[in-house]
């Protein structure tokens, strides 16, 4: 039998994402929420989609492959040997008003449960957090309607992402983000978490009869709501390959490829919207281990 293994990837949002929820609230195109705790992602379906798309643009052959042959009329569906779990959120931006400093800071903001959810899948230690807010710069802030006092966070403390930054976002987003970061309680970031979340109003121009358009009639409006930019999403994913597979050193990199480099997800393309940089922890090619039952029947 054939050993599947397991990976951490992140997303770092370079445009809003919109991956659309399962219904919308009146004029308010909702997103994609989990139910447990009601922050938005990315559906796992909704990445693998759009990786399998740009994978197919390079060679659609190593797509079938990797993500299975699309189910046809005359045919059957194929295994997939690549899988990708949900991307949640993981650093959140946020713009604060610190009361020492006296300008509007640039931070991202966490909690406790997204970090832990992390730590689990990244195979990192659990960390311990204080019943109070935290943070790389300590001092009052002004975040949305409330203030915040918020402590150093402890020297035996790290909350490092997995794997090396890609070479776009290792400078000065690495740099401020390592300098700029509140954690929060579970309760606080709920209450916060909304007031980060990206939304704009857009207004549809109606046509008269002969279709022209008619000034001063946009009164139809909806609101976009999406997960801002310069968000950092973290996804699960790995290989299961099958049971013949010799070998998926080719498929691999040009998988990687695409993972490691900027691509589109969610909906509302035409826009601008959901466009990512993506990395990966782990960079090495999947390692097939076929174990064959001898005529004794022992491995």
């Amino acid at each position: 039998m054939t050993q599947p293994d397991f990976r951490v990837g992140y997303l770092y949002s370079l445009a809003p994402i919109h991956c659309g929820g399962e219904g919308d609230l009146g004029n308010i195109l909702e997103i994609a929420r989990e139910a447990h705790t009601n922050f938005p992602y990315v559906p796992g379906s909704s990445l693998r989609g759009s990786l399998r798309n740009e994978v197919t643009l390079q060679d659609p052959d190593i797509a079938d492959t990797l993500f299975g042959r699309e189910l046809q009329k005359d045919s059957q569906m194929g295994v997939h040997q690549v899988w990708f779990g949900d991307a949640r959120l993981l650093w959140m931006p946020m713009r604060t008003m610190s009361l020492k400093g006296g300008g509007p800071v640039f931070c991202w903001v966490s909690c406790h449960s997204l970090l832990r959810d992390h730590a689990l899948v990244s195979r990192k230690s659990l960390p311990a957090f204080p019943d109070h807010p935290i943070g790389t710069r300590p001092g009052r802030y002004i975040v949305a309607d409330a203030e915040v006092e918020v402590s150093e966070i402890p020297s035996n403390q790290s909350f490092e992402l997995s794997g090396e930054w890609p070479e776009v976002l290792d400078g000065d987003t690495k740099s401020t983000w390592t300098k700029n970061r509140i954690i929060l309680p579970d309760a606080d970031f709920q209450i916060l978490m909304e007031h980060s979340l990206w939304t704009q109003i857009r207004n549809k121009i109606q046509e008269d009869s002969e279709g022209a358009n008619q000034a001063g009639s946009a009164e139809v409006f909806w609101t976009d709501v999406c997960i801002p930019r310069d968000t950092i999403l973290y996804f699960a994913w790995g290989y299961s390959p099958l049971p013949n597979q010799q070998d998926l050193t080719h498929e691999h990199k040009k998988l990687l490829d695409v993972l490691q480099g900027l691509f589109q997800v969610g909906g509302q393309a035409n826009v601008g919207r959901g466009w990512v940089q993506g990395w990966v922890s782990k960079i090495e090619a999947p390692v097939i281990k076929n174990t064959l039952k001898t005529a004794t029947g022992v491995n």
